[in-house]
């Protein structure tokens, strides 16, 4: 059996009497606190809001980017091909047009030289490839009027391109 003392301790309510005037009640923890989350989201979601429009932003144009790369690719590959062809421009630009399908048509130009000289039709481009077996053929895919994902001033701050150029070079065969 314990012979020690026993202290018995005296349990108070957190609230205030109901005596005490309502002016001098201070708020509770949790109450002093309503509010904040609103306050913090309001503070943190355009921050956030700029970061993921500008990552969607930055992916139209990488999207854009690489389908013009890769019709200019696939461009000089087949151009530089066309040796003995009558129509190298023309099956070029056909090419060229049918590797962008994703990109509108109308906006892109393309630019052909064989072994540093402009061809711009099927006769030039036929005349220059027959003569220059190993000489670069260089074709030049341009899509202008890139139109960004996100119109307004988040594209005026970023600095986004009007349009988007690319300029493969192959050996002709």
């Amino acid at each position: 059996m314990n012979t020690g003392t026993v202290r018995l301790r005296k349990w108070t309510s957190s609230r205030p009497a109901a005596s005490t005037p309502a002016h001098a009640r201070k708020a509770a923890p949790r109450q002093r606190q309503r509010g904040i989350a609103a306050v913090e989201f309001a503070l943190l979601a355009p921050p956030l809001l700029v970061i993921v429009l500008g990552i969607a932003q930055f992916g139209w144009l990488l999207g854009n980017y690489v389908m013009v790369t890769n019709a200019a690719s696939s461009g000089a590959r087949y151009f530089a091909a066309q040796r003995g062809t009558a129509t190298p421009y023309t099956a070029t630009k056909t090419q060229v047009v049918s590797s962008a399908a994703y990109l509108n048509s109308g906006n892109l130009s393309i630019t052909t030289y064989v072994n540093g000289t402009q061809c711009t039709s099927d006769s030039d481009c036929a005349t220059a490839l027959s003569a220059a077996a190993s000489a670069p053929a260089t074709v030049t895919v341009t899509y202008s009027s890139f139109s960004a994902l996100f119109k307004g001033t988040l594209t005026g701050l970023i600095g986004m391109p009007g349009s988007l150029n690319s300029t493969m070079v192959e050996r002709v065969q």
